[in-house]
């Protein structure tokens, strides 16, 4: 398409044809980079909404101290680390063993924990089960009280730091294998199914929704636990606070 203009009697003509395309490129440059934008920052508020969710409820005061909300739980039967003669503070993790958060914790934090806080005999620490991610997540927990009653908590220590994240029931039976444990039977009978059940009602009933979870508080002689929820996958410093605080009452 042509326009023709008349200046001076010369005849000029400007052909929008020459910037049909040029303009076209540019504003599919634009489109497109808007669309980028836009795709990176859906993409950077998912991965941000995740680690938010792995940390839900982390509200710090003008102080920059955490805010937890109060909880109670117990013991139960459960495996513990530590010493409870003379622990005043007992940590109660509620764990998945296909919850990718649950092994950064006992990966990254527990450790520290342990150091701190269990071998210098100021707290145990408790491992209940709280499956919420299916059968094999099921099989694991299982796997877990069956390794704990044959081998003892030296033997489930290590199954509960080598059992994450399986894709296979046969993979869970390896791992037990290669401690020393065989525990097929016991999960195909569903051997400890009712304790399996009481975990999970106990972390329910304590505020926990999602893993991992931990009540950390007060234990009194009876294993009943009075303190804070810690509901997600905080960094150890959280922990310190919660328990720091706790050994000064």
């Amino acid at each position: 398409m042509s326009k023709k203009k008349k200046i001076n009697n010369d005849e000029i003509v400007i052909s929008l044809d020459q910037f049909a395309i040029p303009g076209a490129i540019i504003i599919a440059g634009v489109i497109i980079a808007i669309t980028i934008f836009f795709a990176s920052k859906d993409n950077n508020d998912s991965i941000n909404t995740d680690n938010i969710g792995s940390v839900a409820g982390e509200e710090m005061d003008s102080d920059g101290q955490y805010q937890f909300p109060s909880a109670s739980t117990d013991i139960g039967d459960a495996p513990y680390s530590g010493d409870k003669e003379t622990a005043k503070i007992a940590i109660v993790e509620y764990s998945d063993y296909l919850c990718g958060y649950c092994q950064r914790h006992v990966d990254e934090e527990y450790p520290a924990i342990v150091e701190k806080y269990i071998e210098t005999g100021e707290a145990i620490y408790v491992y209940r089960e709280y499956s919420i991610h299916g059968e094999l997540a099921d099989a694991q927990a299982m796997g877990g009280k069956c390794v704990f009653e044959q081998e003892g908590l030296e033997t489930y220590l290590k199954y509960h730091k080598e059992a994450f994240m399986l894709d296979s029931i046969e993979a869970l039976y390896d791992v037990a294998n290669g401690l020393g444990a065989n525990i097929q039977e016991c999960v195909e009978s569903d051997k400890y199914r009712d304790a399996i059940d009481t975990d999970y009602q106990a972390g329910a009933d304590a505020g926990v929704e999602g893993t991992p979870g931990f009540v950390v508080g007060i234990l009194d002689e009876d294993g009943n636990v009075v303190g804070k929820l810690i509901a997600g996958a905080y960094p150890f410093d959280a922990f310190e606070e919660v328990i720091n605080s706790l050994l000064a009452e």
